[in-house]
């Protein structure tokens, strides 16, 4: 039991990291980036061309960082920002062809063909013994611990002691008032995006080894990360970590003690349930505005 949960808490640290993506650009923005998956995958592609030229390991995975950052800034800034004034849908439909233009352009320029990715850090995994038994970990899975603790750390000084974060928190809360007060609302916005398209690549650089690079590589991953922002409220970077660290333990259970093959059907049957018993989430709060 130890072993399945800790297994569903590395998993499900992925969905958290994937999680903190999707709500950083949902609260500052109001937009779900369906597009988030693909975004990912693409610079996952990069950093794969970039190895394969033997350029060094760490030097590929920072130029493909760089430049999902700067393509992030690119779609809000001339991709999204000028049609904001129509309405969220609008900007919705414009991931869905971003999410197109990408899955088209990687199969075009790299094929269908599962490629290798190597692990980030390799070894013997740590074995823990005592009177629970044995405890497996591998190294990969204390990297994702670490990052997650890392960004989340980073989230939590960013939003509570710096004048971007309460800057971000005034966006978040009413944009308009936001620009009247001297706030740089597309600044925020950019960094939304920048900050989301850097954190798919760098959950695509930490699955690849495992799911290996295809353009379909990070759907399910994505789905799960839209499971976890819901199970913990879709405007809650809190919610998000627990609850994409409390869908991967459930998952895990599931998959272990009844079926494997319905793991999946539980994260949508858990969407489901979520938004009839809970609609803000388990972790969620509910707004209040005086009238």
């Amino acid at each position: 039991m130890i072993n399945q949960i800790l297994l569903g808490l590395s998993t499900g640290a992925i969905y958290s990291l994937v999680a903190l993506g999707l709500v950083m650009i949902y609260k500052i923005t109001g937009v779900v980036n369906f597009a988030f998956g693909n975004m990912g995958m693409f610079f996952v592609y990069i950093a794969y061309w970039f190895i394969s030229m033997n350029v060094n390991f760490w030097i590929g995975i920072i130029f493909s960082l760089i430049l999902a950052g700067v393509m992030g800034y690119f779609l809000e800034k001339f991709g999204l920002r000028s049609i904001r004034h129509l309405s969220h849908g609008s900007m919705l439909i414009v991931t869905f062809g971003v999410l197109m233009v990408l899955e088209g352009l990687a199969v075009q320029i790299w094929g269908t063909d599962y490629k290798t990715f190597p692990e980030i850090i390799k070894g013997r995994p740590y074995v823990f013994r005592g009177d629970f038994g044995i405890l497996v970990l591998r190294k990969q899975d204390v990297l994702i611990f670490a990052l997650l603790i890392m960004v989340s750390i980073l989230i939590f000084f960013l939003m509570k002691y710096t004048k971007f974060g309460i800057a971000i928190r005034a966006v978040s809360e009413n944009e308009e008032i936001s620009s009247y007060m001297g706030i740089n609302v597309g600044k925020i916005f950019s960094f939304s995006w920048i900050f989301g398209t850097v954190v798919a690549t760098g959950v695509g650089i930490l699955v690849a080894p495992k799911t290996f690079v295809s353009p379909s590589m990070l759907l399910f991953y994505q789905l799960e990360g839209f499971t976890a922002a819901v199970l913990g409220g879709f405007e809650s970077f809190t919610g998000a970590i627990f609850g994409g660290l409390l869908l991967g333990v459930l998952e895990n259970l599931v998959g272990k003690y009844i079926s494997n093959d319905l793991k999946s059907t539980f994260s949508l049957l858990l969407i489901i349930v979520v938004l009839l018993l809970f609609p803000n989430g388990i972790f969620g709060m509910k707004k209040r505005e005086r009238v």
